[in-house]
């Protein structure tokens, strides 16, 4: 399995990143994690024809503001997929006239989750985590590996049940190692002490708060910080791209 970060930064754009987006490329299908500003890479990187599944964590702009350029993938089978009706519904007030194409319009299938799951070539588990609003984690079981997505989160029991035993753990690291960790953010160390605690093989911190991480010198401070307490650890920047 290929997995490429598209956007690594929180919040908004800076010369340090787009905001985030993950990309993994499977044998029998292309997954998205979450449309921040650097989904916008997805087309120049779809060399077979083969379905794409788009996961949602929530529905904050800086997760969802690159669902404007999906115009450039129309009629390339791909489905969005959501936790509830809840946020499927609010998804559906985002998506539309005046303020971009509708669901329809560009061909595209939105579905929950648990519309879907049995029916996607792949396993995927989802938990709730810790945030201002709902906002969900995603593991990936394919290809004999296990791929968990945890972005805007604080500290809960759920993202140490989402990280554990990945292969690769990909966790927010919003917050500067002399910030404290809350209910809706983690720090380095607390992203560590996670990945840690769950026996992931791996951990990749993105997700990087623009506002505080406004040079690339924090973030490799953060994963200083981080390597502290978890060796396994790295800080891709955009359009980096490893296999598992």
């Amino acid at each position: 399995m290929e997995i490429t970060f598209l956007g690594t930064n929180g919040w908004f754009d800076t010369h340090t990143g787009a905001t985030s987006s993950v990309f993994l490329n499977t044998k029998d299908c292309y997954i998205v994690l979450d449309a921040g500003s650097g989904f916008y890479k997805v087309p120049s990187l779809l060399k077979e024809d083969k379905p794409i599944f788009l996961f949602l964590s929530h529905l904050h702009l800086d997760h969802i503001c690159a669902l404007q350029m999906l115009p450039l993938l129309k009629n390339k089978n791909l489905t969005i997929i959501v936790v509830g009706k809840e946020q499927k519904e609010n998804l559906a007030k985002f998506m539309q006239l005046p303020f971009m194409p509708t669901a329809k319009m560009l061909n595209i299938e939105v579905k929950e989750v648990e519309e879907i799951k049995n029916k996607l070539p792949f396993k995927v588990e989802y938990y709730e985590l810790a945030h201002a609003v709902k906002t969900f984690g995603y593991k990936i079981f394919s290809e004999d590996k296990v791929v968990a997505y945890g972005l805007d989160s604080g500290l809960c029991e759920n993202i140490l049940n989402l990280a554990k035993d990945s292969d690769l753990f990909i966790c927010e690291c919003s917050y500067l190692p002399n910030q404290d960790p809350d209910f809706n953010h983690l720090n380095p160390k607390a992203a560590a002490l996670i990945a840690k605690e769950a026996k992931t093989k791996l951990l990749a911190l993105i997700h990087f708060k623009a506002d505080v991480y406004d040079t690339f010198e924090k973030r490799d401070l953060a994963l200083l910080e981080a390597g502290k307490y978890f060796e396994k650890t790295f800080a891709p920047y955009d359009g980096d791209t490893i296999t598992i």
